[in-house]
């Protein structure tokens, strides 16, 4: 295969990852999380604050948990095309293009041939998972291609120490999950896998990370709400919770025979942390997901559709025999090396680990599809092309099951929300999702009210003030408005029957999902809150 030849194939890649990836532009809707960062992006673009009004801030808020900060800044670069999806969009856009260029640079530390090559970038081309994750802001596209980059580092002939660590530093900026993957995958990177380095650098490479991860997690504890964090949200081994029967008893055990009480409390109260994660583990990094369907509940992938076409499991398993068979096989341990860790100290293990372990199962499949005979390697592409055409093309049951995840239907709410401000105040329901509030400063022009806020690390904090526009609760008081008071209220099912209870009349509108169902009720002037 001539060089040309090579150039003009990638090119035809790119070209198909571009349009896989800005086809259905506006597809899939953002989640809360999702909308909080695409309009914290722009605020940081446009005044160099967050959406709490805080000055280039380290730690994010977020309706779970604390968020890092690479992803947020990402998001910023979008800000160039202003408060749009086009500008929320495209930074990740461009990361699912770059993840699939490093795939294919590293496939050339992996074998000679140029078809592998090539064949390794179509296959994350052509992802559904990596095609779905480059759409919406999210740091688990920006934490596999830190994660490729740093393990072509590793692998070159040359190391540059500057770019290890300015790759280690950014993945512990992205995402906690790679404070437990960084130092086992970079220990198995350089001990076993490469053979090109002096031990001296294998030490160092491997010091750095460890002793960089150990620092974040001190800084992260010294986070007012650093250890609870951990705690509801990631790190286990931080929960005290109740034991009962057999483990209670084991530990008054140990305590009798003279255990030091920290070592019962790790291998007793916590061993079962241990037991689910293998459990996670194993529901999450196998065949079913791979190749059937990655996300049950359709948030992270399409619907049907695992993180590679169904088809791709016959080029998978020929690829496994032939790592095996040709003593190649150490690169088969990175989906355990980065996803293990995570299992273990994660029990509510999710699919956004697995999501860094694709480049490296691609190189699987693409292994396979270069041993298969011509003939059927162009069978399963054909096959490969076919599901995606034809998930790409009928999404609507995707878009129905993720309805309350994903509102369709809440843009043009916002819209008219927009359109009402010349009322007294405007009410929105506060279960019309999940945060409204990510919502209203997303898909609308307007900006809470900052002038209580004075929280140097905001933990779960829901915005609720936006001047007009007041979140109406199930202890809000309802009343009759007076002569002369106007207000709108946008309310769900549950605050229209507390309301019909004063005026039975007084729906202007509805609004629907993408299901048909009525969700929303628009009301004007009759009812008022105390």
């Amino acid at each position: 295969m001539s060089n040309n030849t090579t150039s003009r194939r990638v090119f035809l890649i790119v070209a198909l990852a571009l349009f896989l990836r800005t086809f259905n532009f506006s597809f899939p809707a953002f989640t809360t999380d999702e909308a909080r960062i695409a309009s914290r992006g722009y605020e940081l673009y446009t005044k160099g604050v967050d959406e709490l009004g805080r000055k280039l801030p380290f730690l994010f808020n977020s309706l779970n948990d604390y968020q890092l900060p690479v992803t947020s800044y990402i998001s910023a670069l979008g800000g160039i095309f202003g408060k749009s999806e086009l500008g929320a969009r495209t930074p990740f856009i461009l990361i699912g293009l770059i993840l699939m260029l490093l795939t294919y640079k590293v496939a050339t530390l992996l074998s000679r041939e140029k078809s592998f090559h090539i064949l390794s970038a179509f296959i994350v081309a052509t992802s559904p998972v990596l095609i779905f994750v480059s759409k919406i802001p999210n740091e688990s596209i920006v934490a596999a291609v830190l994660f490729l980059f740093l393990f072509y580092l590793l692998n070159r002939d040359k190391l540059n120490i500057s770019y290890i660590l300015l790759t280690i530093i950014l993945l512990i900026l992205t995402s906690k999950s790679s404070w437990f993957i960084l130092t086992p995958f970079i220990i198995y990177t350089v001990f076993i896998y490469s053979n090109n380095l002096s031990m001296k650098v294998k030490l160092k490479v491997s010091l750095i990370s460890f002793i960089l991860t150990i620092l974040a997690f001190a800084f992260f504890l010294q986070v007012p709400q650093g250890t609870r964090s951990l705690s509801e949200n990631n790190l286990s081994l931080f929960s005290n919770l109740a034991t009962k029967n057999g483990i209670d008893w084991i530990r008054g055990q140990g305590l009798e025979s003279g255990w030091p009480p920290i070592l019962e409390r790790i291998l007793i109260s916590k061993a079962h942390f241990f037991l689910i994660g293998i459990l996670h583990w194993l529901s999450n990094i196998q065949p079913a997901v791979l190749f059937g369907q990655f996300s049950k509940d359709g948030n992270l992938g399409f619907f049907g559709l695992g993180a590679f076409p169904k088809v791709t499991i016959i080029p998978a398993l020929m690829g496994l025999i032939f790592l095996i068979k040709e003593r190649k096989s150490k690169l088969l341990a990175y989906p355990v090396i980065i996803t293990l860790p995570a299992a273990l100290i994660y029990p509510q293990f999710s699919p956004q680990v697995v999501i860094l372990t694709l480049p490296f199962i691609a190189y699987v499949i693409a292994f396979g599809l270069f041993q298969a005979q011509k003939m059927l390697r162009s069978l399963i592409i054909f096959f490969m092309i076919l599901e995606l055409l034809i998930n790409f093309f009928f999404l609507s049951s995707q878009i129905n099951i993720t309805s309350e995840s994903r509102p369709y239907w809440i843009k043009p709410i916002m819209q008219d929300v927009s359109k009402t401000l010349d009322a007294d105040q405007v009410f929105i329901s506060d279960n019309i999702a999940q945060d409204p509030a990510s919502f209203i400063e997303w898909l609308t022009p307007l900006q809470p009210q900052m002038s209580s806020l004075n929280l140097s690390y905001p933990y779960k904090f829901r915005q609720t003030n936006f001047g007009k526009i007041k979140f109406l609760g199930l202890s809000d008081n309802l009343r009759a408005c007076k002569l002369g008071e106007k207000n709108a209220l946008f309310v769900t099912k549950r605050d229209l029957e507390r309301m019909r209870k004063i005026s039975a009349n007084n729906v202007v509108r509805t609004y629907l999902d993408n299901r048909g169902l009525v969700v929303v009720y628009l009301m004007k002037e009759e009812v008022c809150i105390n």
